[in-house]
Formats: C-alpha cells, sequence, structure tokens
C-alpha cells in the first residue's frame, strides 16, 4: 500500500479528479507547470484552480524545462525560411517564459 499523503494543511487528500485531455493540451498543460516549476502536475493545476494565479517556483527542474524549451524554439525558428512559414502555437510557449521571467523580475525588484 502506498504512503498517505497529506497537504501542507495537514489533510489526507483521497478524492480523485479525473478529465480528459486531447494529446496537445496535455503536452501544453506539461509543459506549463514543468515551466512554472512545479514538482506535480496536481499542485500546478490546485493553484490553477483555488489561487486563479500561478507562482513560478525557481527550481533546477525549472531552468531545464526553460532551457530544453528554449532549444525547441530555436530550431523551430532556424527550420523557418519565410515568416509567413510560423505556427501560432510556438508563441504559446514563449509568451508563458517571458511571463515567468517578468514575474521573477517583478518580485526581485520589490
Amino acid at each position: 500500500m502506498s504512503k498517505k499523503n497529506k497537504d501542507d494543511k495537514n489533510r489526507l487528500r483521497t478524492e480523485t479528479i479525473a478529465f480528459r485531455l486531447s494529446p496537445e493540451e496535455r503536452t501544453e498543460l506539461d509543459k506549463l507547470y514543468k515551466l512554472s516549476g512545479y514538482q506535480t502536475k496536481q499542485d500546478f493545476i490546485l493553484d490553477c484552480l483555488f489561487k486563479q494565479k500561478v507562482i513560478a517556483k525557481e527550481t533546477p527542474m525549472m531552468i531545464t524545462s526553460f532551457r530544453k524549451e528554449l532549444r525547441t524554439i530555436i530550431s523551430e525558428l532556424e527550420r523557418i525560411d519565410a515568416a509567413d512559414g510560423i505556427d501560432e502555437e510556438l508563441f504559446t510557449p514563449v509568451n508563458r517564459m517571458l511571463e515567468i521571467l517578468e514575474a521573477f523580475y517583478v518580485l526581485n525588484n520589490k
């Protein structure tokens, strides 16, 4: 039997909620939670739902995710010859990463 995990308020989480995503939505969710520095999708989704604001957590995993995502974007941009060939979905992770970096800038310059 697995270990009983409690949240930060010492509550035992025994309820399961499930929902369906398209493969594209799942990929996007995976990118978002990793880029935000969360250890689990559960924590990311709960913050999105209840706080309606996700606070990026500066972790080594987040930095690695940023690096990987930026390499993907760079290779895609190098592949594109003309501006009319740019896929709009390419800008979604770029915009998310900019939001996270701007939040860090504001947080560190208070």
